[in-house]
């Protein structure tokens, strides 16, 4: 009877453990394993930026979406914003190639991932330059998501962060972040009156 009483108190105390683990990431797309730039895919229709692609300049900011049960949902890593780095020359400013200069990229915090005791994890990464990812619609404002992508295993000792980064380059632990664009996106409002002009014209058709 005590043996199962301790057992059981064994195995309380181990899934109180499990539940409170914890994972760390560096979240940056630049230095620790190389670089990782997110493309531009738009540029200035008018003034005196015209023609140049939209960059780091026009406010970007990152932030992590993270999955631990295999990409069926996704949570906002907290404290994940991060602003892209501005620096002249360093993939950063207004202008220049999409693929190259673009967007930019971001050196962030180290973050914490809750709940993780160990395998894989699932990332999305989010650039925009509106408050939000959602609220980045309308006139000048500009967002992407990358593709879903995996880390085999996070560290578990926040002092211990640079061997598990964003980045697409070389370590053991990283199938990771790949470069993406960031492209204009309408208002809804915007979407739903195409979506009414497009049903009139259907109408018409249809009389003729």
């Amino acid at each position: 009877m005590k043996k199962a009483l301790v057992a059981g108190i064994l195995g309380i105390a181990l899934n109180v453990a499990t539940s409170y683990g914890q994972g760390y990431i560096a979240f940056q797309s630049y230095d620790l394993v190389g670089q990782t730039p997110i493309f531009s895919g738009v540029t200035y229709a008018a003034g005196p930026k015209n023609g140049q692609f939209v960059g780091a300049a026009s406010g970007f900011k990152a932030d992590l979406m993270y999955s631990l049960d295999g990409g069926a949902n996704y949570t906002l890593a907290a404290g994940s914003q991060t602003t892209f780095y501005v620096l002249a020359g360093v993939q950063s400013q207004d202008g220049g190639s999409p693929t190259t200069d673009g967007a930019g990229v971001f050196v962030g915090p180290t973050l914490t991932i809750p709940g993780y005791t160990s395998g894989a994890v699932s990332f999305i990464v989010e650039a925009y330059n509106g408050a939000s990812y959602a609220a980045s619609t309308g006139v000048g404002q500009y967002r992407g998501q990358s593709a879903a992508f995996v880390i085999n295993s996070l560290v578990t000792n926040p002092a211990l962060p640079a061997g598990t980064t964003l980045n697409n380059g070389g370590t053991t632990t990283v199938s990771g972040l790949q470069p993406f664009g960031v492209v204009a996106v309408p208002e809804p409002s915007i979407i739903a009156l195409a979506g009414l002009g497009a049903a009139g014209l259907m109408v018409l058709r249809r009389k003729k």
